[in-house]
């Protein structure tokens, strides 16, 4: 099997382009949520939980400037997307604080819904908390097998890059369009414990 002298960035991309994909993407759903008037002007619909423990991949995203993604200035590698340097820290810093500013003005209820419910805390977020962590670490350490160069784990970092990015968008589709729309929203905790150990899995890998 033959090896590349150097890791690729997977689809080509400049470093840091995937994991700023999705940090966007987990991001916006908490905006979307958070935005969305509830079916139920009676009930307060927590957002989900496994989008808290994502956000700390969103701060990786941050703290990963410099080291396995460019820092400003620097002429040897381009910005994630090719976007002028910190583009995506300011649109997620600059989206947040707008949806915050906005509901404080016109729906300060809706902030109700960042306080999880009694159930989610006693029993989705100890898979949640492990499916960060096992994905994560298994991530560090495929990033430092000696295989890592080789041209077939570089196509499945491809991929999973893929699924990753495909996986966010999906959830994104049945909180936003059916999670809101069910009489009892549901925490679908096999399906968000999946989704948190693939993405941690890519940053970790990618960090």
């Amino acid at each position: 099997m033959s090896a590349v002298q150097h890791a690729r960035p997977p689809l080509g991309l400049p470093p840091g382009s995937i994991r700023g994909i999705m940090a966007i993407q987990i991001v916006v759903v908490f905006w979307i949520l958070l935005l969305m008037a509830p079916a139920d002007p009676e009930k307060v619909i927590p957002i989900p939980l496994n989008l808290y423990f994502m956000l700390a991949l969103v701060m990786i995203f941050f703290v990963s400037h410099g080291k396995s993604i460019a820092k400003r200035g620097d002429i040897a590698l381009a910005s994630p997307l090719w976007l002028p340097a910190g583009t995506l820290r300011f649109l997620i810093l600059a989206g947040t604080a707008a949806v915050v500013a906005f509901l404080l003005v016109k729906h300060p209820e809706h902030l109700n819904r960042l306080t999880p419910n009694p159930e989610q805390i006693t029993v989705a977020w100890k898979y949640y908390f492990s499916a960060l962590m096992i994905g994560f670490v298994l991530g560090l350490i495929v990033k430092i097998m000696p295989f890592r160069y080789s041209w077939l784990y570089q196509s499945f970092q491809a991929w999973s890059a893929i699924i990753a990015m495909a996986f966010l968008f999906l959830d994104m589709i049945f909180q936003v369009f059916i999670n809101e729309t069910l009489p009892r929203p549901i925490e679908a905790l096999p399906w968000g414990t999946a989704l948190t150990g693939v993405v941690a899995f890519y940053y970790g890998s990618r960090s």
